[in-house]
């Protein structure tokens, strides 16, 4: 089954920390399209060591896409950080707020309040998080993964039907291209033979469209391209059979054959039906190509 690079996932629990206090912890996932494997993340300070074994996570689940992972701590038993105030700073700022009072003989005395309305007196000093912690925030990034690939999945079945319905589409206009192909080329052989008749018999004329005709012949002979077209087909619809993972890059490679092998069909053969019947081929590949930049 394919696998889109699309979806979210969000996974919510209840951690307990040391002293018996509780704090909640919010996981949501984001993946869109990319061609590797890309991580984004917004986490606490005091979860930052946890980047590494993240990614290692996401990346062995998902395989491809930009993913965006938010981790948001909160409760109301305790938190992973503290506040603590900046004392040189607050300091500080009292001993130039007093400079400033008595050298301009400014009235009034500096409150709680004033102080407290100072920038950067507060800081943030990171908890210690635990083994045990960070072990069960693992597990807990490993089930919402698990949740994301079953999303990418579902929007997977979908691409997986849209893409054999354009397949099933070229396979029955490469069909109609050879059909008009076999009937050109034997009306085409037919007059080549017509010429050939009247050369033997000395017709300088017919001598000279007969060679025109078998360099016609030549140019519009479009049966390699078929047959190549068909095996690039076959190759993808066991592709979109296959049980594998990863399938994206191969199916980009083929689209990109399928179109390299109709392009030239259009360009050797001017036939009217047959340059109908390429273009037309040509749009279902783009829709797939669009489809299969989302494919993992």
């Amino acid at each position: 089954m394919l696998q889109s690079m699309t979806g979210f996932a969000s996974h919510r629990a209840s951690l307990r920390l040391k002293a018996g206090e509780e704090t909640t912890i919010s996981i949501e996932l984001k993946s869109i399209n990319s061609r590797f494997f890309e991580a984004s993340f917004k986490l606490p300070s005091s979860l930052l060591s946890l980047e590494v074994p993240i990614t290692n996570i996401l990346k062995q689940k998902l395989i491809r896409g930009r993913v965006f992972i938010s981790l948001r701590l909160g409760g109301t038993g305790g938190a992973l950080e503290t506040v603590v105030p900046v004392l040189k700073l607050a300091r500080d700022y009292v001993t130039a707020a007093r400079l400033i009072k008595k050298q301009l003989k400014i009235p009034g005395e500096i409150t709680i309040s004033d102080v407290l309305a100072l920038p950067n007196i507060f800081s943030f000093e990171q908890g210690d998080v635990g083994k045990k912690i960070e072990s069960t925030i693992l597990k807990m990034v490993e089930k919402a993964a698990g949740q994301l690939v079953s999303v990418r999945k579902a929007e997977g079945s979908r691409l997986q039907k849209d893409l054999q319905k354009r397949f099933d589409l070229c396979a029955k206009s490469i069909d109609k291209i050879k059909k008009h192909f076999d009937q050109f080329m034997k009306k085409e052989k037919a007059g080549a033979r017509k010429l050939f008749v009247l050369s033997k018999k000395g017709d300088v004329e017919a001598e000279k469209l007969l060679g025109e005709k078998y360099d016609l012949i030549n140019k519009i002979d479009v049966n390699e391209e078929i047959v190549r077209f068909r095996s690039h087909l076959k190759g993808a619809n066991e592709l979109l059979a296959n049980r594998l993972e990863d399938k994206g890059k191969r199916f980009e490679f083929m689209i990109q054959e399928l179109g390299r092998e109709i392009n030239t069909v259009a360009a050797k053969c001017s036939h009217f039906d047959i340059s109908s019947l390429a273009v037309d081929t040509k749009v279902e590949l783009e829709k797939v190509r669009e489809q299969v930049h989302n494919i993992v």
